[in-house]
């Protein structure tokens, strides 16, 4: 007899069952389905092709399940959202047009973006208005379609230095200020363990901007 489902929103990804289930994308949802999740996430599905992102929408709808995030955007190199400017933000509005049409395809509502490095060069004040500037004008695109970027923070000791987003309460200023229901938290509880601590206070106090949560 198959577990009952969970009651939460539970979402492994792909490669965390392929020792039970194979390698095959749609062989590890049934799997998951029959061990009582009922959702899934996938950062890599912008990179799929268009069949296989249509094959997995197809096989989540089937099994009843909710697609969890995939990542937007996520800038590991160059300083672009820190830097801003007119180019940049038009490159962005690109990719979340891009976004809108694999969201729509896969049923997904929140998507991850990740705003990249902050410079060394720039006073980190202005560095902080130019990511609301480029946030903003991705949420312009995604909030006529109800979808909801979720901004993480990561954490600068273990994995990730030099990212310009690192803490939940500079994300909670951060969506403060883009102020568009399109922009939000996702809270990596992993991530803000090493990074702050503190993390049933930070949630507390940020809850009202935080839409999904990772550990």
């Amino acid at each position: 007899m198959n577990p009952a489902p969970f009651r939460m929103l539970y979402a492994p990804h792909f490669g965390m069952f392929r020792h039970h289930a194979g390698d095959d994308a749609v062989d590890q949802l049934k799997f998951a389905a029959d061990e009582g999740f009922r959702a899934w996430e996938d950062n890599g599905m912008m990179g799929r092709s268009v069949e296989e992102q249509t094959r997995i929408a197809k096989a989540m709808s089937d099994l009843g399940m909710t697609m969890g995030v995939f990542v937007a955007h996520a800038e590991w190199g160059k300083p672009i959202y820190a830097l801003g400017g007119r180019e940049t933000m038009e490159q962005l509005r690109g990719v979340a047009r891009s976004a809108v049409e694999v969201a729509k395809r896969v049923n997904a509502k929140w998507m991850t973006v990740v705003p990249g490095p902050y410079d060394l060069r720039l006073d980190w004040d202005y560095q902080t208005a130019n990511v609301v500037d480029c946030l903003k004008a991705m949420a312009e695109v995604f909030e006529p379609h109800g979808l909801v970027m979720v901004l993480e923070p990561l954490n600068p000791y273990r994995d990730h230095p030099g990212m310009f987003l690192s803490k939940i309460p500079q994300a909670f200023q951060i969506c403060k200020a883009v102020g568009s229901p399109a922009c939000k938290i996702l809270d990596d509880l992993y991530h803000q363990q090493i990074t702050e601590g503190n993390l049933i206070p930070n949630i507390e106090r940020a809850y009202s901007e935080i839409a999904y949560f990772q550990c």
